[in-house]
């Protein structure tokens, strides 16, 4: 009897022992998940810093050809977009519990839709040039107090949001819904999307990347393969005839723009007159050569590529850094790239995995039609690169967006 007495005490030691070792190598990868979640947490803030800081210096270089007067003006304009952009950043994170659970209902997707198309349609026909201006022949601006916020810019957020939504369903709430109602339902609300800032809005660039997103997150989600590339690849094949339909059934800028983009690709022909800005940025682009001219010494700034602060910040950038400096700036936006697609590949959650992968998608996209666009190999359409063209929306929105992917790097991912 004391026998079995003392073989039952050792077995309880021994487990007692294991569970300790097994607790302890848990707890050990606990805290090597969470290191690693940190890191990538600061190496995206710390990518996310270099890109504000670099088009800071471009910014400041870009109107330098301008009095102290209205440098200081645009200088404290432009610290002001900042300072409002870091606070939505804060704000984003901190209140990223209540924003993740809002988009994840299925109710945000009516209210979203419900409010895009009031304000859009708002914007697009109240004949109110003061309050809903009219730039370059587009409209989407609210002008408040003195400031100017895009609208489709900012809805670029809730969009995407949407879309995960849509995406998710089937998947975290255990329910039967084919990917075929989901195709659906995305095609649905992209299409909407679509014809209410082209339409209403007169704004085919921003309408064209709210689609760019959309594919990519398409790209991204379970659809299967055999459904997503016959799609892609008719749509491919019909480019051809989308571009002699937009030549010859578009007036006035649309079809210039068109018609500008086909004589630079099939003739290089950038006349200097049509197509006066790629011209000019192709000049910069060119004459940057390896190193560039160095900050502050480029001269296509001097009136030469208008607002060149603005959708052509990189060919100010170009020209002055040179090969090398379209190269790191290059391997910046990547390498955030990488690091966002990171969090979305560890989320723990679809929607998680969607939303995010969505932002990815929204960063690289518009870097791809800014660059694109100044070096002549997609018509302009008026999209700013993130963090250094100059702007307050797209400042605004690139934060809230930023916020979102540190918290839920933070709260929904693993290693």
């Amino acid at each position: 009897m004391k026998k079995n007495l003392v073989i039952d005490e050792d077995v309880v030691e021994n487990k007692s022992l294991y569970k300790k070792v097994n607790d302890l190598q848990k707890e050990r990868e606990r805290e090597k998940e969470k290191n690693y979640i940190g890191k990538r947490r600061n190496a995206i803030i710390s990518f996310f810093l270099i890109l504000i800081i670099i088009g800071g210096i471009n910014f400041f270089s870009s109107i330098s050809r301008f009095d102290n007067a209205r440098m200081l003006a645009k200088v404290t304009k432009h610290l002001s977009i900042l300072g409002v952009s870091f606070g939505i950043l804060i704000m984003t994170i901190k209140s990223g519990n209540i924003i993740y659970k809002m988009a994840s209902k299925p109710i945000f997707r009516f209210l979203i839709l419900i409010s895009s198309i009031a304000i859009f349609l708002a914007i697009g026909i109240i004949p109110n040039d003061s309050l809903f201006p009219t730039i370059n022949g587009g409209k989407g601006w609210i002008h408040i107090a003195g400031m100017s916020i895009q609208v489709p810019e900012i809805f670029k957020i809730p969009f995407i949001m949407v879309l995960a939504n849509i995406l998710a369903r089937g998947k975290d709430d255990d329910k039967e819904i084919s990917y075929w109602s989901n195709l659906r339902a995305v095609t649905f609300y992209t299409g909407i999307f679509f014809i209410l800032i082209t339409v209403a809005l007169h704004d085919m660039g921003t309408a064209i990347h709210y689609f760019m997103i959309a594919c990519f997150m398409v790209f991204l989600s379970d659809i299967p393969n055999r459904v997503i590339f016959p799609a892609f690849f008719g749509a491919l094949a019909a480019i051809p005839a989308l571009l002699y339909t937009a030549l010859h059934g578009l007036s006035g800028y649309k079809q210039h723009r068109v018609k500008i983009f086909l004589d630079g690709i099939l003739h290089s022909n950038y006349d200097r007159v049509e197509a006066y800005q790629i011209y000019q940025s192709l000049i910069a682009f060119g004459t940057g050569g390896i190193l560039g001219k160095g900050i502050g010494n480029g001269v296509q700034k001097y009136n030469y590529i208008p607002e060149v602060e603005t959708d052509f910040a990189i060919a100010n950038l170009a020209e002055e850094t040179g090969f090398i400096g379209m190269f790191i700036l290059l391997f910046l936006f990547f390498s955030l790239f990488f690091l966002i697609m990171g969090v979305a590949n560890n989320a723990k959650t679809y929607f998680s995995k969607y939303l995010i992968g969505g932002i990815a998608g929204y960063l690289i996209t518009q870097v791809i039609i800014n660059i694109g666009v100044a070096i002549g190999l997609i018509p302009v359409f008026g999209i700013p690169l993130p963090f250094i063209s100059s702007g307050g929306s797209s400042f605004l929105a690139i934060s809230m967006a930023m916020g979102i992917v540190i918290y839920i790097n933070k709260t929904q991912t693993s290693k």
